[in-house]
């Protein structure tokens, strides 16, 4: 008798655990929701919400496309994953996200709220700036702009134009740069004569950046009172005059004392064009200098100033 009491306990707490035991399926306690920026180009993200049930419990999200009021919805052919970046076609739209839990009892479906109306892109735009307005030949300056509303890795055109011409050449193509995270970008050039530099990506341009150029003159003694000049430009100016100064400690400037003549010029390498002029000047250890003026450097050019030395 008591191994009978014994046994039908025994299946009675058998039977109790396999009830306490037995799957629930998934029931969703709070609803899912979305987050992120409700704007074109904008990554969204889902969160399932919160659910109750025999775990684990896995999800399975579906984006839905709806009108502004948040209904009419309908399933975006492809989003099924947790994230979802708008595109063009959202705009003016809301979203929502369909979650359904599953687990070995069974599977519930619960839909979030609609987002916010989606907003189209804000206009895509380039500034662009330089480290310096004037540089001398053969020098660089470093420009550097920015795209705003744009992507990282952005391909951005650098496009000058030279005023005027040098060789049949006014409008080049310089070079491709991209954008970092932040969407800037920078590049180092060299103008050869006065440019206008602008940025471009797509159909998208920036403001012009000038940049002027004065010709590269030294100065350097060939012989006793004898002294060689040189003009490093990207044209010649042979024919042309420059002027030589000397320094005056009474009066603390430069006093202009005589032109000299280019009378030769060779090509360096391309598009460099040397021009010449030799001079004498006995000074008796005054320093001298050459200047070369705007009306002899145009057009293309700014004044050119050579360095000094001891005559």
């Amino acid at each position: 008798m008591r191994k009978i009491l014994f046994a039908i306990a025994v299946l009675s707490l058998v039977g109790i655990g396999s009830a306490a035991a037995a799957p629930t399926p998934p029931q969703n306690t709070v609803l899912p929701a979305v987050s992120g920026s409700t704007r074109q180009g904008e990554t969204l993200t889902a969160d399932p919400g919160t659910w109750s049930g025999t775990q684990p419990i896995t999800f399975a999200f579906q984006w839905r496309r709806c009108d502004s009021n948040g209904s009419n919805c309908a399933n975006i052919i492809g989003a099924t994953s947790k994230t979802y970046t708008l595109a063009s076609v959202d705009v003016g739209n809301t979203l929502r996200v369909r979650v359904r839990a599953s687990n070995t009892a069974g599977s519930r479906v619960a839909v979030s709220a609609p987002t916010a109306v989606v907003s189209a892109r804000p206009p895509k735009s380039i500034s662009l700036e330089s480290s310096q307005s004037i540089v001398v030949y053969g020098g660089s300056a470093m420009l550097t702009g920015s795209v705003s509303n744009g992507q990282a890795g952005e391909p951005v055109q650098i496009v000058e134009h030279l005023l005027p011409a040098v060789r049949g050449l006014q409008v080049r193509d310089v070079a491709t740069v991209h954008t970092t995270a932040d969407g800037s970008f920078s590049l180092a050039v060299q103008p050869l004569v006065h440019t206008l530099y602008k940025a471009t990506t797509g159909e998208t341009s920036s403001n012009a950046v000038s940049l002027s150029v004065r010709p590269r003159l030294r100065v350097s003694h060939t012989g006793l009172h004898r002294f060689l000049l040189r003009a490093i430009a990207a044209r010649s100016f042979r024919g042309r005059y420059a002027v030589v100064q000397r320094w005056s400690s009474p009066r603390q400037h430069w006093i202009g004392i005589r032109r000299v003549f280019f009378r030769s010029a060779f090509a360096g390498i391309s598009p460099t064009i040397v021009s010449r002029a030799l001079f004498h000047a006995r000074l008796g250890g005054v320093k001298l200098r050459v200047i070369l003026p705007r009306s002899q450097t145009a057009p293309g050019y700014l004044t050119g100033l050579s360095n000094s030395v001891t005559a």
